[in-house]
């Protein structure tokens, strides 16, 4: 069985947040390992998987490499990814699970409504809007 996203809860447009594909996960999974012998194997390619933040660093190096072929290496690494999100059990902790280079920054947006750090799944960085989190990326790099 293969999901293409593991959120619990999401809000997107919404004025609350509602259940995702991981609800559906946890409920089929219970009900499949009860009438079942040998538990519900699967596969969840989206958030908070660190194979989707490895496949996000692949491609933005193949980017980088077209539009500079003649000055950049296919070797080349990058000091840091910044993952902006709003929901600490997926984005926080996928750019966690990731490791380096990723950066995490929360914001109070959406599923995330706090003022501290999630105790959980902790940001390396807390804003209130994604304004702020560009804002502060562009201070941070100094552009």
């Amino acid at each position: 069985m293969y999901f293409a996203a593991d959120e619990l809860e999401y809000q997107a447009v919404f004025p609350c947040e509602r259940l995702g594909m991981g609800a559906f996960r946890i409920a089929l999974e219970s009900i499949f390992n009860r009438i079942h012998h040998k538990p519900l194997e699967y596969t969840s390619f989206g958030k908070p998987n660190p194979e989707v933040f490895k496949n996000a660093e692949s491609i933005l190096k193949q980017l980088l490499n077209e539009d500079h072929k003649d000055t950049i290496n296919n070797s080349h690494h990058f000091e840091t990814l910044y993952m902006v999100g709003d929901n600490p059990s997926v984005d926080v902790k996928g750019a966690r699970q990731a490791g380096h280079p990723w950066f995490s920054i929360l914001t109070g947006t959406c599923v995330f409504r706090g003022k501290e750090n999630h105790t959980d799944y902790p940001a390396d960085k807390v804003v209130d809007t994604v304004e702020e989190a560009v804002e502060y990326i562009l201070q941070r790099e100094a552009i």
